[in-house]
């Protein structure tokens, strides 16, 4: 890349021996990474110097109003004020609508998704500068109790699954993307991840069971997308304001 690159990751994860999406993610980083662990209360005291924001997944409900979640709300705020560009994941994905749009965006999902699935993208996607690189469809893991509803007119759907409509969004008004699935999760991790859930929640144990069972697919699209969001300019941040 052209420019120095500097990624600020707000890592929500609950339970780090299980789910560590800062190795997931930085893995496909080429460039300076910092990390904080927001769910343990950790977050900047700067945003002076980075150039792009990623939302990790977590453990946690989106609908909870633990301090942190909303201590990372406020975050992501001053991160869109500034606009410097952000990709979420999964829960980052919830929070950054929770955050941007309201609480009323954001619930418990009917039909929770785990494993390997299939998304198809809209054909907003065709000229988006992060989902256009992607293939068509593609297949990732996913794992969430949780979703994004009811769009306010200024987001955009840019991907479905067969149990999530808002599987990939965009706000128009500024550099901010979600993803409700897990790209950084490749299928070995996601097998480790799976086998923990499986003893973790004894009443979903056959649905976890079942997708450990299931054939594993996953189209790798983790290094096309952070490429695509890398290559999103971080420039356009509003003068005075990155500090």
């Amino acid at each position: 890349m052209s420019r120095e690159v500097r990624v600020l990751i707000l890592d929500a994860a609950i339970h780090r021996n299980i789910y560590q999406p800062v190795r997931h993610w930085a893995r496909h980083i080429d460039g300076a990474v910092e990390a904080f662990r927001v769910s343990e209360g950790e977050f900047p005291s700067s945003l002076g110097g980075f150039t792009h924001a990623i939302l990790t997944g977590s453990e946690a409900s989106i609908n909870q109003d633990h301090p942190w979640i909303l201590g990372e709300c406020d975050v992501v705020r001053q991160l869109a004020e500034r606009r410097i560009p952000i990709l979420g994941s999964c829960f980052g994905h919830q929070l950054a609508l929770r955050a941007l749009a309201g609480k009323q965006h954001v619930r418990a999902s009917a039909t929770p998704e785990f494993g390997w699935l299939e998304v198809h993208s809209t054909p907003e996607a065709a000229t988006d500068p992060v989902f256009s690189v992607l293939p068509k469809p593609w297949l990732v893991f996913s794992s969430h109790f949780d979703e994004v509803h009811s769009l306010p007119p200024d987001w955009q759907v840019l991907a479905s699954s067969a149990e999530c409509r808002c599987a990939a969004v965009r706000w128009t008004r500024g550099p901010v993307w979600g993803i409700q699935h897990h790209p950084e999760i490749d299928i070995e991790d996601g097998e480790v991840l799976l086998a923990a859930l499986q003893e973790m929640m004894l009443d979903k144990a056959d649905l976890v069971r079942s997708k450990l069972q299931s054939e594993h697919r996953d189209s790798g699209v983790t290094s096309l997308l952070v490429r695509a969001f890398l290559g999103v300019s971080g420039e356009a941040r509003q003068r005075g304001k990155d500090s």
